[in-house]
């Protein structure tokens, strides 16, 4: 019979063939590095066996480990998915809940509904990391993601956060009362505009307008940014023309540091959608948030 010890340390083994390494693991398992690195050598030395081929960038299973590590899988997931279901009888749900959030995403879904969040279900301790770039939720420890609906990668469950969203381009008035106004998608091509690039490296071609008269631009710039925080105070500060989600720059909008030009080429796209693997039953924490979620955002629930 292997003692608690033993039980917990095939779990940390297990942890780190999932997630890839040491460093991933641990920062799942809420512990540092060479704490877990510490008990895998425990482990080995008294299964009697090597079980990992350890080097400064990488870690390989043995034969051995290979062989633990199939037989033992398998079986730690079902204890996990029978301890998931048993949440179903919690009358309040708790645990910790790891999502990884595009940052349009956590300013305008999350951030106004943590403080409730936090005071409806006390038990439930969330952990956000905000990330732009495409993220194997499962490789990184991750419960759930939170993306756009059309970049949900293939395989995982999805479920709808918001309704679609609107796209403009705004510029602000001192830039436009100098360069002009653009009347049509074509003009754009003779103004400065502040390029994005996206979560997978590709520079991101504007699209305007909808059904058979839209367009898509791929608009010049001397100015390519990966974050829309800055490229928003960029456009503010005249630098150029911005394509992003209308309901990013409300605030600028209405407090006329931005406008919108081009306002008949809107484009509606996909909401934001959290997705998790398919192959667990959800957790009773990440449960009760993507609810909480989808039933208090202001950006409002769309159809299923």
């Amino acid at each position: 019979m292997p003692s608690r010890t033993d039980l917990a340390d095939l779990d940390a083994f297990l942890d780190i063939i999932r997630h890839g390494g040491f460093r991933r693991a641990a920062t799942v398992r809420g512990v540092s590095a060479s704490a877990l690195s510490h008990a895998i050598r425990g482990l080995e030395a008294r299964l009697g066996v090597r079980l990992l081929h350890r080097t400064s960038r990488s870690v390989r299973l043995t034969a051995a480990g290979e062989t633990l590590f199939q037989d033992l899988d398998p079986e730690f997931r079902r204890i996990d998915e029978a301890l998931d279901r048993l949440d179903r009888f919690r009358e309040r749900p708790a645990g910790r809940v790891r999502i990884n959030v595009l940052r349009d995403a956590a300013r305008l879904l999350l951030t106004p509904l943590l403080p409730a969040f936090a005071v409806a279900y006390p038990d439930v301790e969330i952990e956000i990391e905000v990330d732009d770039h495409f993220v194997d939720v499962i490789a990184g420890g991750f419960d759930a993601g939170i993306r756009y609906g059309g970049t949900v990668p293939d395989g995982m469950i999805a479920a709808r956060l918001s309704k679609d969203l609107d796209w403009v381009v705004v510029g602000s008035t001192a830039y436009l009362n100098a360069a002009g106004r653009p009347k049509t998608p074509e003009d754009l091509t003779q103004h400065r505009c502040i390029r994005i690039r996206t979560g997978d490296g590709r520079i991101y071609h504007w699209e305007l307008g909808a059904g058979d008269s839209a367009v898509v631009i791929d608009v010049p710039g001397t100015i390519t940014l990966d974050d829309s925080e800055l490229a928003i105070r960029a456009a503010e500060a005249g630098a150029g023309l911005y394509y992003c989600l209308e309901a990013r720059v409300a605030h600028e909008i209405a407090t006329g540091t931005l406008e919108v030009v081009l306002p008949a080429w809107r484009s509606s796209g996909p909401g934001f959608y959290a997705y998790y693997a398919g192959h667990r039953q959800i957790p009773s924490g990440l449960r009760s948030f993507l609810d909480f979620v989808r039933a208090h955002s202001i950006l409002g629930q769309g159809p299923l």
